[in-house]
């Protein structure tokens, strides 16, 4: 009986979802996702987040290699830099696609197997070829049993077959939503981070948060968005994330607070704007948007409680930051918005959804 209740539950199902595609391209990424989930049983969106601190402790052996795929344009080599930060584990990075890649490569392998330490091969998809000598090699190492080996890639044909079976892979992509995409950046920010530097530093934090949130999701309306696909990923925000803490830490000079006024503003938008972000931009217009972002948000203002994240609207509030001082209130506060964010949130016209869904699903 079950089976058979099952069987006509996934007709249905199919049944709905080809009427969706032939009357409303727009809604078939959602039908889709109603579809999996009647198959699956369970919605496999809720499935997506991994601890890899635990993983690395306690599910693979030394000689596994932890293979971190990612769309195109991501780079998910920031979670191991945050967990090799977040543990003190010694490691070595090498960036992969040039004769010197495979060399230091090679090096930092032999002695991390040997001492126990961890290898961090950025970029692997630019080797393949380099890669196939990787596989034979990890099949006959001996490493210490703390030794650990993470791989960055994008999905790419070229990777060997071989290696990745013998690998623990891990997908990754940017998550959907601002409100994903905030949780996804605060709760990378470790409570010892905010121990130390004054109070005020948890609200920069939020402000620079908000502003990748921006950034990332008008990657999925392009060209409306952007006027093409930029490589923004998590690692900026990590190292506007570090240098804004040198600069707060300095300011304060000890002290548990500091006056909003004497942040330096024009350093951080410079930053934000030319070195992080900005370094990735090359069309004039789409650098003109992000400046405008950059000098909305990052201004003493945004201390106020008043303070509009997103512009008004024939002068009525959208949407006003979070007052608070600790993560559990900015964390509190994002639980408490919309799955899905409306376009102008992200300074786009209200038909923009549609016009990608549309795009989308066919």
């Amino acid at each position: 009986m079950l089976a058979d209740k099952f069987i006509a539950d996934v007709i249905r199902a199919t049944r709905s979802l080809l009427i969706i595609k032939c009357f409303r391209p727009d809604r078939l990424l959602q039908a889709t996702a109603a579809f999996v989930k009647v198959v699956f049983s369970k919605d496999l969106s809720e499935e997506s987040s991994y601890d890899l601190s635990s993983i690395v402790a306690n599910e693979v052996e030394p000689s596994t290699p932890l293979s971190l795929v990612s769309v195109t344009g991501y780079d998910a080599s920031y979670r191991v830099e945050n967990l090799v930060q977040n543990t003190g584990v010694k490691c070595t990075s090498v960036a992969m696609g040039s004769q010197e890649g495979f060399t230091q490569a090679d090096q930092a392998i032999a002695a991390a197997a040997r001492q126990g330490y961890w290898v961090l091969l950025k970029n692997v998809h630019l080797a393949p070829s380099w890669l196939g000598q990787l596989e034979k090699r990890l099949q006959t190492l001996n490493p210490h049993h703390s030794f650990r080996i993470f791989l960055t890639m994008e999905t790419n044909p070229a990777i060997p077959i071989n290696l990745l079976r013998q690998s623990r892979i891990f997908m990754n992509e940017p998550p959907p939503g601002i409100k994903a995409n905030l949780l996804d950046s605060l709760k990378t920010i470790t409570p010892a981070r905010l121990t130390h530097g004054p109070a005020e530093k948890i609200r920069m934090y939020f402000l620079l948060a908000w502003f990748h949130a921006i950034v990332q999701e008008r990657l999925r309306y392009v060209p409306l968005g952007w006027s093409k696909i930029y490589d923004f990923n998590d690692s900026d925000m990590a190292a506007a994330f570090n240098t804004i803490d040198v600069w707060l830490n300095s300011v304060a000079k000890g002290r548990a607070n500091i006056d909003p006024a004497s942040i330096p503003w024009e350093a951080i938008r410079t930053l934000v704007k030319q070195s992080v972000y900005g370094g990735r931009v090359d069309s004039d217009f789409d650098q003109r948007v992000l400046d405008a972002f950059v000098d909305r948000l990052f201004t003493p203002s945004a201390y106020n409680v008043d303070f509009d994240l997103v512009p008004n609207v024939d002068g009525q509030q959208t949407l006003t930051i979070p007052d608070g001082t600790k993560m559990e209130q900015f964390l509190s506060w994002v639980q408490k918005l919309p799955d899905r964010e409306p376009p102008s949130w992200l300074s786009l016209p209200p038909t923009a959804e549609r016009v990608i869904a549309v795009s989308q699903g066919m």
